[in-house]
């Protein structure tokens, strides 16, 4: 296995783990949570496949770059167990260690600066969005994960072995332009993972009939009969046009 070398764009397995309630620690108690954090995050690779994983620092956090030719399923059932069990065993530490993870895979860039791409910017999203920090707000765990639908599809739903897909559950989330759907996996506490899910799905139904998507309204100039009819998709207008609304003066406003 080999090191990640970009001399072009490549499409790799990202994961972005960042630090739960750091912000509001002190300057001294963030630089142990961070080293904590490498320290981690280092045992839970190990060595060898750590040194192979280009890394981004992002204060909070961190990015790492997996190697294309790593099993990915790899990081589900060694590297993050292995993870999970470290934080676990360090709970009386102070400051708590616990971390909100992410998982995409994309077309990523490498310039002078860092990383780059699309595939960058949805691992950060993911990581960001409310279903996740639910998640480790709630849960038992020292962990909580999201994976997107690339890595659902592939790894997950795929059935490789290891990876249990009835624990990962469907969530919608929205961070700044992006809207997207994922898949949250909280270990060792499922039942956490499927609720919030559930209040996700609950929480688009009521988005969408608020602003009017996934509804029917009729508008008809006399009444209207439909015995056994079926309307789908949108508004139907039915006989005569809605008179125009009535413009509202706006003068010295």
């Amino acid at each position: 296995m080999t090191s990640v070398v970009f001399s072009h764009a490549q499409h790799v397995p990202l994961l972005f783990a960042d630090i739960k309630g750091f912000s509001s620690r002190s300057d001294r108690d963030q630089l142990r949570s961070r080293e904590d954090l490498y320290a981690e995050l280092r045992a839970a690779f190990t060595d060898e496949l750590w040194r192979l994983c280009p890394q981004e620092d992002r204060g909070d956090g961190v990015l790492l770059v997996i190697p294309p030719d790593l099993p990915v399923q790899a990081l589900f059932t060694a590297v993050l167990p292995r993870l999970e069990q470290g934080l676990g065993g360090r709970r009386r530490s102070d400051p708590l260690l616990r971390l909100r993870i992410a998982v995409h895979a994309g077309a990523v860039h490498r310039d002078g600066h860092g990383f780059a791409g699309n595939a960058v910017n949805h691992v950060f999203r993911l990581c960001d969005g409310e279903p996740l920090r639910q998640a480790l707000d709630e849960a038992a765990s020292d962990t909580a994960l999201v994976v997107s639908e690339v890595i659902h599809d592939s790894v997950v739903r795929a059935g490789l072995p290891g990876v249990e897909p009835t624990t990962f559950h469907p969530i919608s989330f929205q961070v700044k332009e992006t809207r997207a759907r994922a898949w949250l996996h909280v270990p060792g506490d499922n039942a956490c993972a499927m609720r919030i899910a559930r209040e996700s799905a609950a929480g688009t139904d009521e988005g969408r009939d608020r602003d009017g998507r996934g509804g029917v309204s009729i508008s008809a100039g006399h009444s209207v009969h439909m015995n056994g009819a079926v309307v789908a998709g949108g508004d139907a207008q039915v006989g005569s046009p809605p008179a125009p609304r009535a413009r509202r003066w706006r003068g010295g406003r």
